[in-house]
């Protein structure tokens, strides 16, 4: 009989050629390494970089249910609109602090440091016509025809009736209120009648000179500027013409007004 004996010559031939292919490989490696530094680094920081996001998104939460998600994105929307609301109040009281030193700065400017400083609470249309509400009375010891002034030493009205912890203030161009004036550098004379809303009419010779600016005096309440003369109506068929003359604030948008003590 013939046997057939297994040569291991082909065994030692697979040996030797795995064992020259690693020797080979290694030292391309190294000779890549050294003259393409970057290389490796860069292809092994491709290959891992979706794995590492995988493990970030993971360790941070961010495979959440849009549910929570929705919530946490509802809540970041409140704080938002939180923020906008705490930014325009910082706003609003900035503006209120740079009116209340402005309008300090002329209480000392005009030597009425004994004025009291109010609050308007209320003013028309919100109220009654040709009436402010402000917020001191008896406290203060506020006194009824204590003299009010908007801010600059603008003579306005009076208070009419006291409580307290408010009072009533009477504006002077209620309508009916009648006052002696003296109208432009010529002081003419002339008598005002009130016609509300801050608003005061006289009459005139139509042969006297007066112009749209001129200031108005009444020298039985102050001796400052009271109004100025808005407009001139002439008729050239009467022997008068019509005077119109307001305050140069609007009395209606006044925040801040100034009390006197009798």
């Amino acid at each position: 009989m013939t046997y057939l004996r297994t040569s291991s010559r082909p065994a030692h031939q697979r040996t030797r050629t795995l064992i020259f292919v690693t020797i080979i490989g290694v030292v391309l490696l190294v000779l890549t390494h050294f003259v393409f530094p970057n290389l490796i680094s860069g292809t092994w920081t491709a290959l891992a970089r979706p794995f590492w996001r995988v493990e970030f998104s993971a360790e941070s939460g961010s495979f959440r249910s849009p549910a929570v998600l929705l919530a946490e994105n509802e809540e970041l929307r409140r704080q938002l609109i939180a923020a906008g609301a705490r930014l325009d109040m910082i706003r609003f009281v900035e503006l209120e602090n740079l009116e209340l030193k402005r309008l300090l700065g002329r209480t000392v400017a005009t030597s009425t440091e004994s004025a009291l400083l109010a609050a308007v609470l209320e003013r028309p249309p919100f109220g009654p016509y040709d009436e402010l509400i402000i917020d001191i009375g008896n406290d203060a010891g506020l006194l009824v025809n204590d003299k009010v002034y908007a801010p600059g030493r603008i003579l306005i009205g009076q208070v009419g009736a006291v409580l307290g912890k408010t009072a009533k203030v009477i504006l002077f161009s209620s309508p009916g209120n009648k006052y002696e004036v003296m109208i432009g550098p010529h002081h003419v004379p002339a008598t005002a009648i009130g016609r509300g809303g801050g608003q005061y009419e006289a009459q005139v010779a139509r042969d006297i000179s007066i112009k749209k600016g001129d200031f108005v005096e009444v020298p039985s309440l102050s001796n400052l500027p009271f109004a100025v003369v808005t407009s001139v109506i002439s008729d050239p068929t009467q022997p008068f013409e019509t005077i119109l003359f307001a305050p140069v604030v609007n009395v209606y948008q006044l925040r801040w007004v100034l009390v006197e003590p009798q």
